[in-house]
């Protein structure tokens, strides 16, 4: 599946999207090969994120479509193939890059 967004010059792109999950609070998170996405739906912008790390990516791989997952101590949802399509094809997403917070 695909994401289609915005390019800088205001065409559009596409990008392959390998997997999604919800955290506790209800956000989403799509991920593509190197990078992950926030899914602000109300604005219908794609906040670029880091990768998950590998930890992170064990725990998601290990997890089937719709069941819970745990890393650290945060819980997560990994969601179905059908819920990522519903995303990818439900807006036409605006890519926005938003620093990170130092720690």
């Amino acid at each position: 599946m695909t994401t289609r967004f915005n390019g800088k010059d205001g065409s559009e792109l596409s990008e392959p999207i390998y997997g999604g999950y919800a955290n506790a609070r209800g956000e989403i998170f799509l991920f593509a090969k190197d990078h992950g996405y926030r899914v602000n739906f109300k604005s219908q912008t794609l906040q670029r994120r880091p990768p998950l790390n590998s930890g992170a990516q064990a725990r998601y791989d290990a997890a089937e479509a719709g069941e819970p997952f745990e890393y650290g101590k945060k819980s997560f949802r990994r969601l179905s193939h059908e819920q990522i399509v519903g995303i990818c094809t439900s807006h036409r997403f605006r890519v926005i890059s938003i620093p990170l917070r130092a720690s």
